[in-house]
């Protein structure tokens, strides 16, 4: 059916999941076009969910809540299934970018298959710690050269797909049930979309590190050897 499912991941999102699922529902309000919110639960120990069932209250909005997690990308995935419209689009729940650029996400994504944010054309504004700045620049550039990509922001949280396009993808990624994988779902996303010939549209956002961020480097390194024999498979 035409029309867009928007997903927003959370965990433990309990002080902004109200705010920022509603700007994004009017944000949304604004397009002449059929729309669904679905929060994807990853398992969280706070009060989202009874947040999200407040707001479930708006038949627009709809809640996934899984018992294992957070499984960073993994439920997210999985819950896509789910989805009314032909257009699936994701965002971080913290709306890092620009939310004036969602209806760039769904109109571009009529001609790709694949559109993806991106902080690091030259046109993109970002704002975020310089110890993150140089991790990820140092990431972006080892994926380009290991992987031959030709994506130059691998982990951007702001992405749309043509609907039988994603759920190819996710068969092909399969569920991590070990968590190896970590945030390089983003990653390993783009790199098998580019080995299957999927059109890609990667544009420019205005993107500002949120105050709240699950990332942890000690943590995500271990990814490195899921990472490394992705290459071979």
């Amino acid at each position: 059916m035409r029309g867009v499912s928007v997903f927003i991941p959370i965990y433990n999102e309990e002080k902004v999941l109200k705010r920022n699922v509603s700007v994004v529902v009017d944000e949304l309000k604004k397009y002449n076009l059929p729309f669904e919110v679905v929060i994807v639960d990853d398992n969280s120990k706070d009060s989202s969910f009874e947040v999200a069932k407040e707001l479930s209250k708006n038949k627009a909005i709809k809640i996934i809540k899984y018992e294992n997690g957070p499984s960073r990308r993994e439920n997210l995935a999985k819950s896509f299934e789910t989805a009314e419209y032909d257009i699936i689009a994701f965002m971080d729940s913290d709306l890092a970018v620009d939310l004036s650029y969602l209806k760039w996400l769904i109109e571009e994504i009529k001609d790709y298959d694949l559109v993806t944010g991106s902080r690091y054309l030259k046109e993109s504004k970002i704002k975020r710690t310089l110890f993150r700045m140089v991790v990820s620049f140092l990431y972006n550039r080892f994926i380009r050269f290991y992987f031959n990509s030709k994506i130059k922001d691998h982990q951007c949280g702001f992405k749309s797909f043509k609907k039988e396009i994603i759920l190819d993808l996710v068969k092909d990624l399969g569920y991590d049930y070990q968590n190896k994988r970590g945030w390089f779902w983003d990653t390993e996303l783009l790199i098998r979309a580019q080995k299957k010939g999927y059109k890609i549209l990667e544009f420019p956002v205005n993107w500002v590190h949120g105050a709240k961020s699950t990332f942890n480097i000690k943590r995500e390194i271990k990814m490195i050897p899921y990472l490394l024999k992705l290459k071979f498979k």
